[in-house]
């Protein structure tokens, strides 16, 4: 699974968030990265493949500081993440899809 360690794109405190792709291993992002996506790709009833990504944390976080975020897409970089899916625990925070790649491959 890719990794894609998380940056601030606003002032200090800003809520939004870009990504960026990185040859991080699983162990090593979840040492180094404050926050991170990690792709993880699920398959529906029908055998379709989708791609998620799963926004993760090293300091423990609420649900409330979880929801706060707005992550720009790692791959297109235009379109916003949208969360589709809850958090786990406070580390493993919700799971997201792009809108604008899912809209692209439907295309295809």
């Amino acid at each position: 699974m890719a990794n894609y360690p998380i940056h601030r794109m606003g002032k200090d405190d800003s809520t939004l968030l870009g990504a960026i792709t990185s040859f991080y291993s699983d162990e090593y992002a979840d040492r180094m990265c404050t926050l991170h996506l990690r792709d993880e790709i699920h398959k529906d009833e029908k055998g379709h493949l989708t791609k998620y990504y799963r926004l993760r944390a090293h300091e423990p976080h609420t649900i409330e500081m979880a929801l706060q975020y707005e992550i720009h897409c790692p791959v297109c970089s235009t379109g916003m993440l949208k969360q589709v899916g809850r958090c786990l625990n406070s580390h493993e925070l919700g799971l997201y899809v792009c809108p604008v790649c899912e809209k692209r491959n439907e295309h295809r």
